[in-house]
């Protein structure tokens, strides 16, 4: 514990004076809940501190951090108390990337509070956000949800809402969306019994059925690792840590072990082979968020990179 503390209090300061963004990350990445931790005799967290210098390449990195509890209400302790959208307004002025910080925020507070009413299955409420904004909110979710609103209607088996949803003006539902896990709604649907909802969905899209009957075909077959990727992810694993690590090296997109990984502008990170197919393939979107991408440059994740590397020459050594 004492150890742990040390840490916060060395990484805590790093982010209070905007340095050292590599070594914020990797902390954050083993530990989540340096993240809002508030030491004593302060008044903000990590991420308080990581908003105020407008520094939105680390906010966009942390934030998708596998399995990151949900930050955006996450109150400073001052009087009165802010949260992150209010301190990134109250420096939105400082310079363009404050701007561009708040205005990543702002997107996510009002796409975390349509999704958050879709889970709770408000139908009026989320129905008066589509009315009054951009109906692709329905196709868009903040990187630390699991599911977009198909899913949530899908897991409840809610077709009245879904089909009531494909009546609104203007309102296209992408039926091929996948959650973090990588399912299809008809996947969620089945796993929670909707047989009828699920055959329903892939009655109006046949590629949604094609792509659950391709995840059977490769669930029916065992690859078997190489042996020294089979001591890197043992190792991971055994890591005592809140977060799943092994999760943290993984391609969101290949499910294997990085072996190039870059950070998109989307904050994700990826295999380089997969993410460059997907871009080369005209996509301008994220595909863990459907949210639109500010550029297409891939930055590599020297952070994961290098632990990766560390435990592959250990597992060369045995």
């Amino acid at each position: 514990m004492a150890t742990n503390q040390s840490e916060f209090a060395e990484i805590y300061q790093y982010a209070k004076s905007n340095i050292n963004h590599d070594a914020i990350y990797r902390a954050i990445l083993y530990n989540s809940s340096f993240l809002t931790t508030i030491p004593p005799n302060e008044t903000l967290s990590i991420l308080h501190h990581i908003v105020s210098h407008g520094n939105l390449d680390l906010f966009s990195s942390v934030i998708a951090i596998p399995h990151l509890k949900f930050i955006l209400l996450a109150k400073s302790t001052g009087k009165p108390s802010k949260d992150i959208l209010e301190i990134s307004y109250e420096n939105i002025k400082k310079s363009p990337q404050h701007k561009a910080l708040f205005k990543r925020i702002k997107e996510l507070n009002e796409l975390d509070t349509f999704i958050e009413y879709a889970k709770h299955n408000q139908r009026e409420k989320w129905k008066q956000m589509l009315n009054g904004t951009d109906t692709d909110l329905v196709n868009m979710k903040p990187p630390y949800r699991k599911y977009y609103l198909i899913h949530h209607l899908a897991y409840t088996n809610n077709r009245h809402d879904f089909d009531e949803l494909r009546n609104v003006a203007g309102c296209h539902i992408n039926m091929l969306l996948l959650t973090n896990d990588g399912k299809t709604a008809a996947e969620v649907a089945f796993e929670n019994h909707h047989k009828d909802f699920g055959n329903y969905l892939e009655s109006l899209s046949p590629e949604m059925r094609n792509i659950r009957e391709k995840h059977q075909a490769m669930s029916r077959y065992t690859i078997i690792p190489e042996k020294h990727e089979t001591y890197v992810e043992g190792q991971l694993k055994s890591l005592q840590s809140p977060n799943n690590m092994l999760s943290c090296f993984t391609c969101p997109l290949t499910k294997e072990l990085f072996i190039d990984p870059v950070v998109c502008a989307d904050g994700f990170t990826y295999e380089r082979t997969e993410i460059q197919r997907w871009l080369n393939g005209g996509q301008t979107r994220s595909p863990m968020t459907n949210m639109e991408l500010s550029n297409t440059n891939l930055v590599p994740n020297l952070v994961l990179k290098s632990a990766l590397d560390e435990l592959r020459a250990k597992a060369h050594e045995k």
